[in-house]
């Protein structure tokens, strides 16, 4: 594996250390695990390939052949293992998002989902959706209204939006007195870091490619 991936892989494990330390580690030490496989499969990978190299010398057509298999499969393994970190990343912040805001014991699922459709589309036509849903907030009276944005399903409504919620999180914690609350910093944080740490995961999933590839193409000339 090459040093820049490993600089990619470690700035990860550095924006994730001090999360890990609260009630939602389990989540975030998945991440963590998956993130430093991707290191791990390029160091079997290469090791692989040498050792194939020996075992094959001149047969130059099979050592091409079993080359490009390795490095399919291992594609296939940094694309998984850079989604299941994505998946435990946003489950930690829904975790202390169901710890924030309570769904109403009395909500009926069809009125859920038609509240869900007619927001969506209110939304969809501000250019702020932010602000928004801070002022619907603290204007609605209804329960579920108050549940849904500040809920799951405002957060991916955001993240759709391509919106960063550090300053709506942050608004949302004033509004409902829960700023200093362990499930508050979760999300708080997770507001200020998700722009880092997506970068840094796409970074990583572009040096993981951008090695896959050279590697193909070693091959290529090896067989050329």
């Amino acid at each position: 594996m090459n040093e820049d991936l490993e600089d990619y892989i470690e700035a990860i494990q550095r924006i994730l250390r001090p999360l890990k330390e609260s009630e939602f580690s389990e989540k975030l030490g998945k991440v963590s695990t998956y993130i430093g496989s991707i290191g791990k499969s390029f160091a079997a990978l290469n090791s692989n390939l040498e050792s194939i190299k020996q075992q094959l010398g001149s047969d130059q057509e099979s050592y091409r052949k079993v080359v490009q298999d390795k490095i399919a499969a291992n594609k296939s393994f940094v694309d998984s293992f850079i989604k299941f970190a994505r998946m435990n990343l946003d489950l930690a912040r829904d975790q202390a998002l169901d710890k924030l805001v309570k769904r109403p014991k009395s909500a009926d699922k069809v009125d859920e989902q038609k509240m869900m459709e007619s927001l969506g589309r209110w939304f969809d036509q501000l250019p702020d959706p932010a602000l928004a849903m801070i002022e619907h907030f603290k204007a609605s009276s209804t329960p579920l209204d108050k549940y849904l944005v500040a809920g799951k399903w405002g957060h991916e409504y955001l993240q759709k939006r391509n919106v960063n919620t550090e300053v709506y999180d942050s608004q949302l914690c004033m509004l409902i007195s829960c700023k200093d609350t362990a499930a508050a910093i979760m999300v708080q944080s997770y507001g200020r870091l998700s722009s880092r740490l997506s970068k840094a995961i796409d970074d990583v999933e572009e040096m993981a490619k951008e090695k896959l590839e050279a590697l193909e193409n070693e091959s290529g000339r090896k067989t050329s």
